[in-house]
């Protein structure tokens, strides 16, 4: 009996469509074994009765630039109960500078309004931001005074908050960026995903799952 050519695309589809969902099926967060209690103190901290997602991230990492436009588009959508945090990840001291600078403009209020732009110039422009006089001058260039930023890039304020993020890094098991942590307990990187995509999909029914296994505690 012989099938139609048609037949065969369709097959071809149908067991290409089967292996993703199989694909899909597979995909497990990476569960703590500590888990970790919401961030608190020199972090911030995370109002009771919220879930708190943290995004561990590092400024010149390429695929945490991927991310951000789908971690905006999803902040759109949050449901309230979930408390989004970022926290640069300090996996090497050549990671310094950005992780001062981001606590930096965090305590002089602009870091919502410079986060997006700070991916830009150095994934668009080539920007060196790592290098501190590159830094120093790109933030002037972008309405902070030069000499305050450099102040606070400096106080011990800004090397406490980076102690704390480098012992959070260690203390949630971060080995990649982005990472996105659920309730303290779950991770997930878009590598252990298959996307970026994927890797927000996941994170929506890790907060579904916390969600259950709060209201199971009580």
């Amino acid at each position: 009996m012989r099938f139609p050519q048609c037949f065969f695309r369709v097959l071809a589809v149908l067991m290409l469509t089967a292996a993703c969902t199989q694909v899909q099926a597979q995909v497990r967060p990476r569960v703590i074994n500590s888990p970790q209690p919401a961030l608190a103190g020199l972090l911030g901290d995370t109002p009771k009765g919220k879930i708190e997602v943290i995004q561990f991230f590092y400024y010149g990492c390429p695929h945490c630039f991927d991310q951000q436009p789908l971690i905006e588009d999803w902040l759109t959508t949050k449901p309230a109960d979930v408390e989004f945090r970022l926290v640069p990840a300090l996996r090497d001291d050549k990671w310094l500078p950005l992780t001062r600078a981001f606590f930096a403009l965090q305590i002089l209020g602009v870091e919502q309004r410079l986060h997006r732009p700070i991916y830009d110039v150095i994934n668009f422009d080539g920007a060196l931001l790592s290098e501190e006089p590159a830094l120093f001058s790109w933030v002037a260039r972008n309405g902070v005074e030069r000499e305050k930023f450099i102040a606070v890039y400096n106080s011990d304020e800004v090397k406490a908050k980076v102690e704390a993020a480098r012992k959070a890094t260690e203390a949630y098991g971060i080995k990649a960026t982005p990472t996105l942590v659920v309730a303290g307990r779950y991770a997930v990187s878009s590598g252990l995903a298959g996307s970026h995509y994927e890797a927000i999909r996941l994170l929506n029914q890790l907060i579904v799952q916390a969600r259950q296994e709060g209201r199971q505690a009580k």
